[in-house]
Parts: C-alpha cells; sequence; structure tokens
C-alpha cells in the first residue's frame, strides 16, 4: 500500500469513529484531523469538505448493513439457516462497529432523501427467492401465514433494538460492559428460536 493510499486510509477510519460517535452536526474536520494524527490542511488536501468525507463514512456503513442481508436471502439455504446467519451476521457486525446501526439510524432519519437515493443506486430490496421460500412455507403448513415484511422486520428488530438501547439495557439491568457482550451473545442463540416460536403452526 502507497503511503497516500495509507493516509486516506488512516483518514478515513478517523472519520468513521468520529462519525459514527457524534453524528454529522457534531463532528468537527479538527477533531477527526486529530484522531487521524494529521494536520487540518493535510485533512483537507485528502478530502475537500466534510460533506465529502461524511458521504464516504455513510455509504461505507450502509453497505455494512445492508447488501449483506440480501446476499444471505438469496442463498440456497432453508428458512431457519437463514434467520440463523442474518442473526449472526448482524452481532457479529455489530460487536465490531457497535455505533454502527445508531449512527445509521440517525444519519437516515435527518436524510431520508439521501438515504433514498443511496439504497437504490446499490439496487437493494428484498429478494423474491425469499418471498416464495416464505410463501411455500406456509403453504405447507409450517408456519403462520405472514408477509415477508414482517417476518424480516421481526428478525432485524429483535436485532438493532438491543444495540440501539444500549444504555438503557445496561442500566435498567445492571449490567457493565462484560455482562452486556455475555447478553448479545445469549441472544445470537435465543433470537432464531424466538423468531421460529412464534411463527410454526
Amino acid at each position: 500500500m502507497t503511503l497516500k493510499k495509507e493516509t486516506e486510509e488512516q483518514i478515513f477510519l478517523a472519520a468513521q469513529r468520529v462519525f459514527q460517535k457524534k453524528g454529522f452536526a457534531g463532528a468537527r474536520m479538527q477533531e477527526i484531523a486529530d484522531e487521524a494524527d494529521i494536520n487540518k490542511s493535510m485533512l483537507h488536501y485528502y478530502y475537500r469538505s466534510k460533506e465529502k468525507l461524511f458521504l464516504e463514512v455513510f455509504q461505507s456503513s450502509v453497505k455494512k448493513i445492508f447488501p449483506q442481508l440480501v446476499e444471505i436471502l438469496s442463498s440456497g439455504d432453508d428458512l431457519e439457516t437463514k434467520v440463523k446467519r442474518v442473526v449472526d451476521f448482524y452481532y457479529n457486525t455489530f460487536k465490531k462497529h457497535p455505533t454502527l446501526p445508531s449512527f445509521v439510524i440517525h444519519e437516515m432519519n435527518q436524510h431520508p432523501n439521501r438515504f433514498k437515493e443511496f439504497i437504490n443506486s446499490l439496487d437493494v430490496e428484498v429478494p423474491s427467492q425469499f418471498a416464495e421460500q416464505l410463501k411455500s412455507d406456509i403453504e405447507a403448513g409450517r408456519i403462520m401465514p405472514m408477509k415477508p415484511a414482517h417476518f424480516l422486520i421481526n428478525i432485524v428488530s429483535l436485532c438493532l433494538m438491543p444495540v440501539i438501547a444500549r444504555n438503557m439495557v445496561q442500566t435498567l439491568f445492571s449490567m457493565d460492559d462484560d455482562e452486556f457482550e455475555n447478553f448479545l451473545e445469549e441472544r445470537k442463540e435465543l433470537v432464531p428460536k424466538i423468531i421460529f416460536s412464534g411463527v410454526k403452526r
């Protein structure tokens, strides 16, 4: 990797940490430069504006959440395996990037049109294979009738809620950081069981 690419990567990772913690409005270019251990003029040399740097960070963050979900749902796995893979994917991703979901949701609500345009550019939509698979299981009497949107939102919301509301969960249940991480590990096993115990006939 060249020195230029190394510096760009260093800046990007620093910006990612600052933006995910403080959002676009709360972040300052000087703070990003300090986090990257460079001077502000060098930061502006690589990224002309805060908006340009933020857009790259936001797009990278969204790509960590949505395209992989579509890839799993498009696979040839059975429905239960897909649910387990989705839950594993989200909890493993959020363990590496704990502020990621709050950041994406906040900025998505602040700038809904920008989010829609970017999602449309990624061509992200619920795969028809998943909808047909769900329909087949419903018709076979294995699960109760429901729309694909309800089934998928149940999975995603059960994964997202404890991470987004981490402070509330830790306070309410008197958990320290290690106990909270163990709690999330337990939920990786528990969430698929909750999903299917609620829909099986």
